[in-house]
């Protein structure tokens, strides 16, 4: 029952996280404590309580971790009040990462949980698509890249299956302000594993990314980028990027100046600086198209700006598409990634690629 419990705990979760409304906190508390409900007597007095059998005490002890941790979230989440609430969320978010790594390792032996990782396909499917190529030649699956010369850390995801006997693409997602590519990498992990995609998930070089100084956290995901595409066999023509508020801020800049990187570029929730005045004089990266994305209920970056710089950029000739959501505010987009994003990278014909 365990693995239920906690496959109906993750999906609670990441409902909060795609329809978060900073003025409706009390509703959303007390969803996850009734998500809950469950989970919290399974852990602390059903499966800790038992003596696992030998040679499964690591997994015994790394599945009660992975619940208690989202518990752990939970309770962050609900406690958070007022002003403090932002605290509480980061925090919630960082131990609910840990416990999703953690089961994410475990999922071969929890195949009820599993399908939390899958973007709708059935278990043969799953099945077909996990066991590593013979000649993958390089890590596969979820991994930690340490800060080098060239780069920030990064997360990467390379589905298990990868080979370097075809090109793949690559999605590149930037995280908002205060996040980090491990964090966000989620966001789009079901969709990649299913769909055949790498994913980078580069760290700013601050808090947030270098919007006043672009050309700093430019040069960093660029270097992650190059790296990846020397490491895997990745498809130069279909290499698209993609940010989350302060990350969506800075995709219009990574684009605007280094567009020769990328096929597509998808802005979601956040807004044109006005940094980028002179390179839209100069009508910089117009050849690479944009789809941008925003809540009428933003609270953060107000829609009425992101219609006007949406109308600006049209004026202007440039490749844009601009998705209103009329019932969405400034939260996760698990959903508008799947429902919009990908669909229309997908759409998009492979360009030529300038970088290298």
């Amino acid at each position: 029952m365990l693995e239920h419990f906690l496959l109906a705990t993750l999906r609670a979760f990441e409902t909060e996280f795609e329809d978060l409304r900073f003025g409706e906190l009390a509703a959303s508390q007390e969803r996850l404590r009734v998500a809950l409900a469950d989970l919290v007597p399974a852990t602390r007095h059903g499966l800790a309580e038992l003596v696992p059998p030998p040679g499964r005490e690591e997994f015994h002890r790394r599945l009660i971790d992975a619940a208690t941790r989202c518990e752990d979230a939970a309770q962050l989440w609900r406690q958070g009040r007022g002003e403090a609430f932002i605290h509480a969320f980061v925090q919630s978010r960082q131990q609910l990462i840990e416990a999703l790594t953690t089961l994410y390792a475990l999922r071969s032996e929890l195949p009820v949980l599993s399908a939390f990782f899958w973007d709708g396909v059935d278990r043969a499917r799953q099945q077909s698509l996990e066991p590593p190529a013979a000649d993958a030649g390089a890590p596969v699956g979820l991994l930690q890249v340490a800060a080098g010369d060239a780069h920030e850390r990064y997360a990467l995801y390379v589905p298990e299956n990868y080979s370097p006997a075809r090109e793949w693409p690559l999605i590149v997602a930037l995280h908002g302000a205060s996040g980090t590519g491990a964090e966000y990498l989620w966001t789009w992990l079901r969709l990649a594993k299913t769909h055949g995609y790498l994913v980078l998930a580069p760290k700013s070089t601050d808090i947030t990314w270098s919007i006043l100084e672009p050309h700093l956290d430019i040069a960093s995901v660029t270097g992650a980028i190059e790296r990846v595409r020397d490491e895997y066999s990745v498809d130069r023509g279909r290499v698209y990027l993609t940010g989350l508020s302060d990350g969506a801020t800075f995709s219009y800049l990574l684009a605007f100046l280094a567009p020769e990187y990328f096929a597509g570029v998808a802005p979601i929730a956040g807004e044109l600086s006005q940094v980028a005045e002179p390179l839209l004089r100069r009508r910089e990266g117009c050849e690479v198209p944009l789809l941008v994305v925003h809540g009428a209920h933003d609270h953060i970056f107000p829609i009425q700006t992101v219609r006007s710089t949406c109308g600006l950029l049209k004026h202007l000739h440039y490749d844009i598409r601009f998705d209103e959501l009329p019932d969405w505010g400034h939260a996760y987009p698990y959903r508008i990634n799947r429902e919009r994003v990908l669909p229309w990278f997908e759409a998009l014909a492979a360009r030529p690629s300038r970088a290298g």
